[in-house]
């Protein structure tokens, strides 16, 4: 007669069982199989060695990362990942929370993106761009809304592309700040490395809280370039162009107290800067030229600016 192997089974609960038939004599001498087992531990149980990798909202630096090329795929969000990533902005502002990173690689983004916490970063890839088009009014492309915040901190934007259009007679930004709540009245917003142009209002429009633009475009506006509008809207222009908007480069009205520093207000239809009834200051070593109606009209009620 054979010899019978042994024959090794697995089961689902992750153990290994050796089973050794033993042989019984039959009436006519030939051996019948009788199975006994001996138990063995699995090396690694099989529901261990068969999981799919831990699934993350962040890189493995901790950052959210957006990803065009995520949504050209046609995959959803949020996506999940062993290195996540996003396909909209939206989707990553949405669960990132305050003191979070949002990296934004390039490509196109055609979607609204709104700033809710304080605390965010949003760091965009050079070629990182926000285009909106709508027929609807009061739409802006970037919104930095803390009006329902309940404490404060800082915003960082830096690097976006921002295009631009909404029909509307007031409100007509491609990047709007509304005046923030009083637990966020001392957020900072840090606007870094912009490029901003509306064609169908103006660039930047901050009617309340902290704003500071740092060396950023907003050209061909079909309104104004920058526009600082009421009593709380304050902080600084620095190293920036303000350049062919069909207005003003710089719109200060209604009690607005910006800094204007080492910039350049060149060929814009109206004033490189139009001061009205405001309390900010144009510095010395801005460049303003090329305006079609002049440099500065108007003064800021510290009386340092004329009409030029």
């Amino acid at each position: 007669s054979r010899t019978p192997m042994a024959i090794l089974t697995v089961f689902a609960a992750g153990t290994a069982a050796v089973l050794t038939p033993a042989p019984l004599v039959s009436r006519r001498g030939v051996s019948i199989a009788a199975a006994s087992a001996s138990l063995l531990p699995s090396p690694l149980p099989l529901h261990t060695a068969l999981a799919a990798p831990p699934r993350t909202l962040t890189d493995r630096s901790g950052n959210y990362v957006v990803d065009i090329q995520k949504a050209a795929a046609g995959l959803e969000d949020p996506l999940a990942e062993p290195e996540g990533a996003f396909s909209t902005i939206s989707a990553a502002l949405a669960v990132a929370p305050a003191g979070s990173t949002v990296l934004v690689r390039a490509g196109t983004y055609t979607e609204r993106v709104f700033v809710t916490r304080p605390g965010i970063q949003l760091l965009a890839e050079p070629g990182a761009v926000v285009a909106w088009r709508s027929d609807k009014p009061y739409e802006a492309a970037l919104t930095v809304d803390l009006s329902e915040a309940a404490s404060g901190g800082s915003v960082t934007i830096s690097g976006l592309t921002v295009r631009h259009s909404s029909p509307s007679i007031a409100q007509n930004y491609a990047v709007y700040v509304p005046p923030p709540s009083r637990a966020a009245s001392a957020t900072k917003v840090e606007l870094r490395d912009l490029d901003v142009s509306s064609s169908s209002g103006s660039g930047l429009g901050v009617e309340g809280g902290d704003v500071t633009l740092l060396s950023s475009k907003v050209h061909d506006c079909r309104n104004h370039g920058l526009v600082f509008l009421g009593p709380t809207a304050r902080g600084a222009v620095r190293g920036c162009e303000l350049a062919k908007n069909k207005l003003n480069g710089v719109l200060l009205r209604d009690g607005a107290s910006p800094a204007i520093e080492g910039s350049r207000l060149v060929n814009n239809g109206a004033y490189g800067a139009s001061l009205i009834d405001c309390r900010g200051s144009l510095a010395a070593g801005n460049e303003i030229r090329g305006n079609g109606k002049g440099g500065v009209s108007g003064e800021c009620d510290d009386g340092d600016d004329a009409e030029v």
